[in-house]
């Protein structure tokens, strides 16, 4: 059996703290409960960090590759080293086209999950469109919808996908969260830097 987990990290100047909570917390009881629940199977982690390309250009969407765990834990822990909290400008940031590289990668097929993480609601999708290294090819929130039901090509599972958003309240998560299956939104305090969050009561959505 393959699982893949995909992180998505809001790193703009609020999200320091969480960022370190993530590395020193959140990964290691994540990969204690994998091993526990999934036995043998061949488990992956992917990282993909995001800002606002209206502030940060092309730096605003980095993302890594797949590591396998626990063979490459260390390669992470590594490349985790080097992801720092800063820039980002104003509220909204490019949030939804973070969730979009989530979707569009290429996952193995078994159980296939997203977590997502911000502490501040989403730009519209394509309103950043002509800044710099925004993708020419960027879909619509319309077209995001899609790659998660299965409308739209994509390496998704229908039946082992799951997508775990923890943002605030009255977002474009909020209601994003409403029109997709197999989602479930955590609400968090806007600009609060997801204190609020429980990690322990997170993973318990996993399974």
């Amino acid at each position: 059996m393959n699982a893949d987990f995909v992180f998505v990290l809001d790193a703009t100047a609020t999200m320091g703290v969480f960022i370190d909570r993530f590395r020193r917390e959140f990964l290691p009881k994540v990969t204690e409960l994998i091993r526990e629940k999934a036995g043998k199977a061949d488990v992956r982690y992917k990282i993909i960090v995001f800002r606002d390309y209206g502030s940060e250009g092309a730096a605003a969407m980095k993302e890594s590759k797949f590591f396998a765990i626990p063979e490459e834990m260390s390669e992470l822990e590594h490349a985790m080293l080097f992801v720092e909290a800063g820039g980002g400008g104003d509220s909204p940031e490019n949030g939804l086209e973070a969730i979009y590289y989530a979707m569009k990668s290429d996952f193995a097929s078994g159980t296939q999950t997203i977590f997502f993480f911000t502490d501040a609601d989403a730009v519209k999708m394509g309103a950043r469109k002509g800044c710099e290294g925004y993708p020419e090819d960027m879909t619509d929130e319309k077209g995001l919808k899609e790659i998660w039901l299965g409308k739209k090509p994509s390496h998704i599972t229908q039946s082992g996908k799951k997508l775990i958003l923890v943002a605030p309240e009255n977002t474009a998560y909020s209601r994003l969260a409403k029109e997709l299956d197999n989602t479930v939104f955590v609400p968090a305090v806007k600009s609060g830097n997801l204190n609020d969050i429980e990690f322990f009561d997170l993973l318990k959505k996993l399974f």
